[in-house]
């Protein structure tokens, strides 16, 4: 697209926005407050801008939080000398501007600070490439372990590291043997797709392995529930094992060898692990051993997270240009969505969404529709913003029935991370597209079937394992 036309586009999309916005907030019923119908408006832009990356995802965020301030803060902001509409009142209503400022402190948000900062670690000392090929060479025998391979050493490396370092770290040691095969057998498809696919369902592992778990419980723990770090995992990790065996044999089936292919030798790993790299795995063991054993010595995560960030800046092990370099825009991202939920709760809009047609629907309706409304939306946006439209949404629903949204929060958090069907779906889709050895056709036909699986699971989960938790 010209650059004329980009911009072109651009104002269009905010033209448009706004106009709805307006448009939305003088349609509403003039028994609302007006605070929460300025957070209709707000939750709008928001919505169509993450939706459209009409701006970067995390300039939508400041954006937002610079309109909370403006429109809804009087303490800080403008509320007040704003004009309302109708017979629109203040008086009752009082919110300040450090409201909105606090949700980027969030312990979530110190989390996952320092599981970039650990990832960073990892990667810049090689540790990442070192392991995984070693642990992947036994592997390396038949077609279907090659695949089960990638796909369990691609997971375990997403529960820990970003999934976009982990499937460029994972395409990167596989390509060598992807180019040694027949260009003529589509195997190398079903070895190429392990890796997003790996790295998509191995994330939802851990509540580091990808933000929208962390705007879950981010979203929960603001409501006064929390979820220790092993309760996800003792959840989600056999989910994701299950999910990866589905993958594992839809991808050779879709994709199998040719008649008597021979796999390549992958190539032996010759760095060697600098003292800084030793650190490294010294400061990343101690943390998820912490982070395992949080009930016994009553550790927070953010706090164990945090020292393993002291602990790598203050030996060298990261410099200045490290911390520059970790995604500091995905924080940014998650504090926008946390503090919109935070205004959606402080306006009483949630008791507003309550009152809505569809918090008719009951137990595995509304699941359903949760489910199916999150893998379609993060199919076509970022799954992190899709989490962040939608989880205030499910809590306000839930909570309007005097009941817990820890289970359909916990669905949708995991849905968003299970749309696989498109290359923009999510970031290792599109890396791995970019390979050029993977049809489109052949992305959505495998990802979509993965995709469906993962819903089915879900839902069957949703009625049958997750009441089994105490915490659910």
């Amino acid at each position: 697209m010209q650059p004329n036309q980009s911009n072109r586009k651009r104002a269009l999309i905010c033209l448009f926005t706004a106009v709805a916005a307006i448009t939305t907030y003088y349609l509403l019923p003039a028994s609302m407050d007006e605070l929460a119908r300025r957070t209709v408006a707000i939750f709008l832009v928001a919505a169509i801008f993450w939706a459209t990356e009409v701006l970067p995802l995390y300039a939508t965020s400041l954006c937002i939080i610079g309109m909370e301030i403006l429109f809804l803060a009087d303490k800080g902001g403008l509320a007040r000398l704003l004009p309302t509409r109708g017979d629109g009142i203040l008086e009752d209503q009082s919110l300040n501007y450090k409201v909105f400022l606090a949700s980027f402190s969030s312990p979530i948000i110190i989390l996952f600070m320092g599981g970039f900062l650990l990832s960073a670690a990892v990667t810049k000392h090689g540790l990442d490439r070192a392991i995984a090929s070693r642990i992947l060479r036994p592997f390396n025998h038949h077609p279907l372990m090659l695949v089960f391979g990638v796909l369990l050493i691609t997971a375990f490396f997403s529960m820990w590291m970003s999934n976009t370092a982990t499937t460029v770290m994972m395409l990167a040691i596989i390509s060598p043997l992807v180019r040694a095969l027949p260009a003529e057998d589509k195997f190398h498809r079903a070895v190429i797709l392990a890796v997003p696919f790996g790295a998509n369902i191995g994330g939802v592992g851990t509540p580091i392995g990808t933000p929208p778990n962390a705007v879950a419980l981010a979203a929960l723990n603001e409501f006064g529930l929390e979820i220790g770090f092993v309760d996800w995992m003792l959840m989600a990790v056999p989910l994701a094992a299950l999910l990866l065996v589905v993958a594992g044999v839809l991808l050779y089936r879709f994709f199998p060898p040719g008649k008597g292919l021979v796999l390549p030798p992958l190539e032996k790993p010759t760095e060697k692990i600098s003292t800084k790299g030793r650190w490294t795995l010294v400061i990343l063991s101690l943390a998820i051993l912490l982070w395992l054993t949080g009930k016994m010595h009553g550790l927070a995560p953010a706090a164990v997270a945090l020292l393993a960030a002291a602990a790598l800046t203050a030996l060298g092990v990261l410099r200045k240009h490290d911390v520059d370099s970790i995604d500091w825009n995905v924080l940014i991202l998650m504090w926008g969505g946390l503090s919109l939920g935070k205004a959606m709760e402080e306006t009483n809009l949630i008791g507003v969404i309550a009152d809505l047609p569809i918090a008719e629907l009951q137990g595995f309706g509304l699941a359903t529709a949760v489910v199916v409304l999150s893998v379609g939306l993060s199919t076509f946006m970022s799954n992190t913003a899709t989490a962040i439209v939608l989880i205030p949404m499910v809590i306000a629903l839930v909570d309007g029935r005097g009941e817990s949204p820890v289970q359909l929060v916990i669905l949708t958090a995991l849905a968003c991370s299970f749309a696989m069907a498109m290359p923009v779906s999510t970031p290792p889709n599109a890396i791995a597209f970019a390979t050029g050895k993977v049809p489109v056709s052949a992305l959505i036909r495998s990802g979509a079937l993965v995709s469906f699986i993962c819903i089915v699971v879900l839902l069957l989960g949703y009625q049958w394992v997750l009441p089994q938790f105490p915490w659910a």
